[in-house]
């Protein structure tokens, strides 16, 4: 199947003529009298609303010259465009009582996955530089693939069922149990995989590259907090007592929601110079998003009817939990946007190593001749703070060879072994000086 942002213009306006389409088709089964919540009109009007911020997205993308997740981005526009194009068709072929529908609906059914995987992809690509392609975004990927076909294939509707079932557990059965839990352990499982790689390379860097990695990383953790929202879901249809229809409805809502945060997380961190404004902003966002999680999941516990709680009493509890954990989040999520943005220390000066001249001291006589084309990128990410992670998440190598990398550039800039902080800001020092000297990448040689 080819990108659709490899299409010429005519693929890319029929792709949109049938998302259209869909969203027509839908609300048209609504007032007809097809129920159901894949009818809903705020699903419907949510699913494309993310369509259209990630198609955007994508054009902006590419617009900075960051080709790779400007494709990702259309790959999660035509994702959101899917799900409704088999909301539509599952629901005319249910209606319809074609011999099919179990297979329409089964498709539908899983058409939520893929979404997931893509926004984590799509911020992920904003950091990287060149054209290799990060271990984690095919293992991801794969993993993704499995769980979709594995959902489609083993979970069925309940027969016979009126219009399209819900998310209520009753309405649906699972073929090989052990294998569908196995999937699903595997899919929640994977999609902490690129968070927790980027957090861990944004909490190492200082600097910018602390910041950019940082919205990155908040832009790939919506993925993991919309299946949590999922997961409370069941919660709320039991012991919550919750309609499942509109449990149903609210999940399609979080699931465009968080294809929207995830791909202005990826243009913020693409754009490079992020404002602390923007960090505070994203993080904060993200942190609160996962309190809202907490106390409605345990609001809908101690609310539960067979808790037998006083309505005074579940006010109470709810409210003492949301100041908590409310509260627990605003202050941590706003401690850490000010480490994100915290700039980097300067280096004491060491008055034993001649080579240590400050921040502020002139380069002098020490030179970048002789790095290559490779280890000058190193100097460059270095240079914006980036730590040997944070260097290796955007040039996508493995955190050794940057460690090689660095061993050589210091060799070759005449840094002698002491503090290996020190060494590393004197090493930025150079490249920084070259380029506010507007000398460019005099002196470098250009073989490898």
């Amino acid at each position: 199947m080819i990108a659709i942002a490899r299409l010429p213009s005519v693929g890319r306006v029929l792709a949109g003529v049938a998302g259209g389409v869909a969203v027509a088709a839908l609300l048209a089964f609504r007032l007809a009298g097809h129920g159901g919540f894949a009818t809903d009109p705020v699903g419907v009007l949510a699913l494309a609303a993310g369509a259209t911020g990630a198609a955007v997205a994508a054009t902006r993308l590419a617009g900075v010259g960051n080709r790779r997740a400007g494709t990702l981005a259309t790959w999660l526009c035509a994702a959101l465009l899917a799900n409704l194009v088999l909301a539509a068709w599952a629901v005319w072929m249910v209606t319809a009582g074609h011999p099919a529908a179990a297979l329409a609906v089964a498709a539908w059914n899983s058409a939520w996955i893929p979404p997931l995987a893509l926004m984590q992809l799509t911020a992920s690509a904003a950091i990287r530089t060149g054209a290799r392609t990060p271990w984690t975004h095919p293992v991801l990927a794969l993993a993704s693939g499995t769980v979709t076909l594995a959902n489609a294939l083993l979970t069925t509707a309940s027969e016979p069922f009126t219009g399209l079932p819900t998310i209520a557990p009753e309405a649906w059965r699972t073929a090989l149990e052990p294998v569908g839990g196995f999937a699903t352990v595997l899919g929640i499982l994977a999609l902490l995989l690129v968070p927790v790689t980027l957090w861990r390379a944004a909490l190492g860097s200082e600097g910018s590259a602390r910041a950019r990695i940082g919205v990155a990383a908040a832009g790939a953790t919506a993925a993991p907090l919309t299946v949590c929202f999922c997961l409370l879901l069941a919660v709320a249809r039991d012991p919550g007592a919750v309609e499942p229809s509109l449990g149903s409805v609210a999940f399609l809502v979080a699931l465009a929601g968080a294809s929207m945060f995830s791909t202005a997380c990826a243009l913020i961190a693409a754009r490079g110079g992020v404002e602390g404004r923007q960090v505070a902003i994203v993080v904060r966002g993200t942190g609160l998003a996962g309190a809202a999680l907490v106390v409605i999941g345990t609001g809908t516990v101690i609310a539960a009817p067979g808790l037998r709680l006083g309505a005074t009493s579940v006010a109470f509890l709810v409210a003492a939990v949301t100041v908590v954990v409310g509260g627990g989040a605003w202050a941590g999520t706003g401690r850490l946007a000010r480490v994100l943005t915290s700039q980097a220390p300067q280096a004491p000066q060491d008055p034993q190593d001649p080579n240590d001249r400050g921040l502020a001291a002139p380069v002098g006589g020490v030179t970048v001749t002789g790095l290559t084309p490779r280890e000058a990128e190193v100097l460059a990410v270095l240079a914006e703070g980036a730590s040997n992670a944070g260097i290796a998440a955007q040039l996508v190598v493995s955190e050794r060879t940057v460690d090689a990398h660095l061993r050589a550039i210091f060799v070759k800039l005449g840094l002698t072994p002491g503090a290996q902080t020190n060494r590393r800001v004197r090493a930025a020092r150079i490249w920084l000086d070259h380029a506010a000297g507007n000398r460019g990448p005099q002196g470098l040689s250009k073989a490898d």
